[in-house]
């Protein structure tokens, strides 16, 4: 009975953003949870207070928790993570995955990394564990962090992907259909989130020395971009289905006002 109830409720979903009645708050709340993803490695890393050994930048995003940046991460996180958390998907399987990505993404805010810096003075986090300070600093930061990216590669991979299954996603003349060219974004995405994964993998089994290149942070985020990219194609900010929906939404709202 509850899986009807959902099957049911997100073919009325798909109704009405056919319709233009969801269009804001889909298409919307996809562009936040993207945006949040791209600008949060380039709001930390862009002039910093603190001096650094890792050529101006932190070892991981996770290390800017200890920065005065800190503030920013977990805020940042936390509202990342209560969007994946509200959004709704097609099926049960779509929101579940959401769902753990937004606890995750949490997660990652409430159980910080192991305080390693040079100069911790500038940070409001210093001395502090987050708010589950018992296992800050272990393997459950890691596994929040992993998961997290994971949740959000299969979204791109599997569920961003799928459309009617009468869309072969090309046009009459044979070229790719917007959703075609938006389905080639998703999968780039996804596995760029994946290889990043397992090069990270890689790298803290093998620990090869590469000087003090922060590779944990370069690598984090490539992932994070490439999971905010893979959204905000999903909001249509790129490669949109006909007119782009703010422009439709604001003709709508003018025409009203009249």
């Amino acid at each position: 009975m509850p899986n009807s109830k959902i099957k049911s409720g997100a073919i009325a979903d798909r109704i009405k953003e056919e319709k233009n009645e969801l269009v804001f708050s889909y298409l919307t709340l996809r562009n936040l949870i993207g945006f949040s993803g791209i600008l949060l490695p380039l709001i930390l890393a862009i002039a910093p207070k603190r001096p650094s050994d890792y050529y101006g930048f932190e070892p991981s995003i996770s290390d800017y928790f200890y920065t005065d940046r800190g503030d920013i991460l977990v805020v940042v996180l936390c509202i990342l993570g209560a969007f994946l958390i509200t959004y709704t998907g097609y099926n049960w399987k779509e929101q579940l995955l959401t769902f753990v990505a937004g606890i995750c993404g949490i997660g990652v805010a409430f159980v910080p990394t192991k305080m390693e810096c040079l100069e911790c003075k500038l940070s409001v986090h210093t001395g502090s564990g987050g708010v589950f300070s018992f296992i800050a600093g272990t393997g459950w930061h890691f596994a929040f962090a992993a998961t997290f990216l994971f949740c959000l590669a299969i979204m791109s991979l599997v569920f961003f992907t799928r459309g009617k299954e009468e869309d072969n996603h090309k046009q009459a003349d044979g070229s790719l259909s917007q959703k075609g060219k938006r389905n080639i974004v998703f999968k780039v995405c996804g596995w760029t989130i994946i290889g990043s994964l397992v090069i990270l993998g890689l790298y803290f089994i093998v620990r090869p020395d590469l000087g003090k290149f922060p590779v944990i942070f370069a690598f984090e985020t490539l992932a994070v971009i490439a999971f905010g990219i893979s959204w905000i194609t999903k909001g249509q900010t790129l490669w949109p289905d006909g007119e782009h929906y703010v422009t439709k939404g604001i003709k709508e709202v003018k025409s009203m006002l009249q």
